[in-house]
């Protein structure tokens, strides 16, 4: 299905198969993390690899056109990007750490991020970045309010309301998978009230 929405989104070629592809490593990613809150380095490291990658070859396929140095610029770009996405994680689960002396972010949002950066660039993730926090927030209010009604049905029902874990892993998928679809129509929707 999402090969399908890819190719009708992207038209058919190889550009379509590279977002089919990232489309299928954050659904699964979303799945792991909702499950077991974990995101294994062997989804996440390739996942990164591959966006870089994608994004060298993405001015060949789109204009046909092979220039060494627009790949060798655009790859340099996406882990540029890669690495500030990391960055910005990093600086607040550190932020975090210390205003609460305990971890609240796990490394793999930090590198599911930065794989979504190499992808999408800085502009996108920002909004998929933006797009997480509010459906996680959301989804710990919720959380809570559930919780209060007394339907406990988990081991997880004896920690405080405060330290309860939150996949947040899986907030970043669904927000990326949207970012690919309508990223750049959102980007451009928000940016004319700055015009």
């Amino acid at each position: 299905m999402l090969f399908l929405v890819c190719c009708l989104h992207f038209s058919f070629g190889w550009p379509a198969a590279f977002w089919a592809l990232l489309c299928f490593l954050l659904l699964g990613l979303a799945v792991m993390d909702a499950e077991t809150l974990l995101l294994p380095d062997w989804f996440t490291l390739p996942g990164l690899v591959a966006g870089i990658v994608f994004s060298g070859l993405r001015p060949t396929l789109e204009s046909g056109i092979r220039t060494w140095s627009a790949a060798v610029h655009a790859a340099g770009l996406s882990l540029l990007a890669a690495a500030v996405a990391a960055a910005v994680l990093l600086l607040i689960a550190g932020a975090y750490w210390l205003a609460r002396r305990r971890m609240g972010m796990g490394m793999g949002d930090v590198k599911l991020l930065a794989m979504l950066a190499a992808w999408l660039g800085l502009q996108e993730t920002g909004l998929v970045l933006f797009l997480a926090v509010i459906v996680g927030a959301l989804y710990g209010v919720g959380t809570i309010l559930f919780r209060r009604s007394g339907n406990r049905t988990t081991s997880d029902d004896q920690l405080p309301a405060g330290q309860l874990p939150v996949p947040f892993g899986t907030m970043l998928c669904l927000a990326g998978i949207y970012s690919i679809f309508l990223g750049q129509r959102t980007l451009g929707w928000y940016m004319q009230f700055f015009h």
